[in-house]
């Protein structure tokens, strides 16, 4: 994966710009470094990824412009009214123009905004290398068209077997590459017309026999093609992989061919269940040389690797797991059946691959998408789709809890000591709370939720507990003595009042406890 060093140089008196803009959370495998100087001088700008200027001279930025690096962000900040023409200007010289007065945090969302695009760029970047990457390893033909038959991309192979080079054959079409002429194409005669249309129909992969007129003469292929559909499913063009089976000798010759350069483990089986070929992903898989697995009955094959699986192979696609010398490893299995030229059963194709990595990626990804990333406590998105889920008529509890003067301790400590405020609190929180469903709501913004038969007198022991657990903690942090919470606690047994609306009671009630002097608990509904 990448990794992006970032270098932002700010000319500016004012240190509020790169405070604001420090504010911004650094996006995943990118490395943030801010600097503020009050004057420009000599620095070297071409490897300054952002330059920003606050009110610089008109005239010093054409030459300032050609002093940066051709991918550095030029953004300058004026005051100047909307109607001064030295917006033309700025607009033209620069990639963005940042009206002052401007306030922190429309500074942080807009530098946010910029990180946000450049880590977009980045992966789009990645994205393109590694599909060509991918393309130009596969031996067979692989190309990429538009609704019309238009080349948008195709793979080294295609171009060696055209012999024309990629730019050539971009944006062409299938007559111009093939060196046919436009009336032949037209009429469809060893050409690849007839089959788009019904890839394009048929809304799937379809797979080929089609002959192709060549420079190199007649060629035979079998062609997989799919069609690419857009946002609404309308198709939008194709993808095709051909395998040039001219010169192979039988059907026999192709499939080991094939098995062979297929990037996953494949077993086949002939139609009395017995194992008649494996490729060498197989024999690597499973660490195994085909002369111990050959002629053996697959079931039984099976039943000695994969003893957890049970049961009748009443799915396509099924799940094992697997333990051996590599360790542990999660296998998804594929059974594709094989028929003979009079469509007779004449075996089973099994495909095994390894899904271990991705099923771990999954659960990180939903894991992610689902918690705040400082705290590991649930998001406010994942907290909503838990009591939408759960809730049904049962009595609802909120404790809201609200650190005391936590900007405070930001604009003095730091924001590593708020940091350190939050963990702390998310940990005290787990430990006070262990069966309630804990959410970081954003800032020093806390929701506990109880679901059930929760009396307030239990739910205000707790919070006590909790606030007395802080408080012995935080006097013993250096850098915490003094750190409170103040506390809302709302409940109903109504169904139809909605959790936003108990939100607010209990932030009703955490404001009472504010105004009590804070490091209190107060119920919605009481004056304490």
């Amino acid at each position: 994966m990448f990794h992006c060093k970032l270098q932002v140089l700010i000319i500016s008196s004012s240190p509020a710009w790169e405070r604001a803009m420090s504010l911004a959370l650094t996006p995943q495998r990118f490395e943030l470094e801010l600097k503020t100087t009050p004057e420009l001088a000599d620095q070297p700008l071409a490897k300054i990824d952002m330059l920003v200027l606050d009110e610089p001279p008109l005239e010093d930025l054409a030459a300032l412009r050609k002093r940066c690096g051709s991918q550095t962000l030029l953004i300058v900040c004026t005051g100047a009214s909307a109607d001064d023409p030295i917006w033309t200007t700025l607009c033209r010289l620069c990639d963005d123009v940042w009206r002052t007065p401007m306030p922190q945090p429309l500074i942080t969302q807009t530098f946010q905004r910029w990180l946000d695009s450049l880590k977009t760029q980045k992966e789009l970047w990645l994205t393109n290398n590694y599909l060509e990457s991918t393309i130009n390893s596969i031996p067979d033909l692989v190309w990429f068209k538009d609704i019309r038959g238009v080349h948008l991309n195709v793979n080294d192979a295609f171009c060696h077997a055209v012999g024309k080079t990629k730019e050539d054959v971009i944006g062409r079409g299938h007559y111009y590459i093939w060196d046919l002429k436009q009336e032949e194409y037209e009429k469809g005669e060893y050409v690849c017309l007839e089959t788009e249309e019904m890839v394009l129909k048929a809304r799937k992969t379809c797979l080929f026999d089609e002959k192709v007129k060549s420079k190199h003469g007649l060629r035979q292929f079998k062609t997989y093609k799919t069609p690419i559909l857009d946002e609404d499913g309308e198709p939008m063009g194709t993808v095709g992989i051909a395998h040039d089976v001219t010169d192979l000798e039988n059907m026999g010759t192709e499939m080991a061919i094939l098995l062979r350069s297929m990037p996953f483990s494949i077993l086949v089986v002939n139609s009395d269940n017995v194992i008649i070929n494996v490729n060498e992903r197989f024999e690597d898989y499973f660490s195994v040389h085909p002369d111990e697995i050959l002629g053996q009955n697959y079931s039984q094959w099976q039943a000695r690797v994969f003893p957890d699986l049970h049961g009748a192979e009443t799915s396509e696609f099924r799940e094992a797991t697997i333990q051996d010398e590599k360790g542990e490893r999660l296998l998804e299995i594929r059974k594709e059946p094989i028929y003979d030229i009079f469509m007779n059963l004449a075996g089973q194709l099994y495909i095994f691959r390894d899904i271990t990595t991705q099923r771990q990626m999954e659960q990180q990804i939903l894991f992610n998408s689902n918690t705040d990333f400082l705290t590991g406590l649930f998001n406010r998105r994942h907290f909503y789709e838990i009591l939408a889920k759960e809730r049904g008529d049962q009595r609802v509890s909120l404790i809201y809890v609200d650190l005391d003067y936590f900007k405070l301790l930001n604009d003095t400590q730091g924001h590593q000591a708020g940091d350190e405020a939050l963990i702390l609190t998310s940990d005290l929180l787990k430990q006070c709370f262990p069966d309630a469903v804990l959410t970081r709501l954003g800032g020093d913004e806390f929701l506990i939720l109880y679901l059930g038969n929760w009396e307030l007198n239990d739910l205000k022991y707790r919070a006590e507990i909790f606030l007395r657990e802080m408080s012995e903690q935080c006097r013993s942090h250096s850098e915490l003595p003094h750190l409170t919470a103040s506390i809302g606690i709302a409940q109903t047994d109504d169904p139809q009042l909605s959790v936003d609306q108990l939100m607010q009671r209990s932030d009703q009630a955490l404001y009472q406890a504010k105004q009590q002097g804070r490091d209190q608990i107060c119920i919605y509904g009481t004056e304490k």
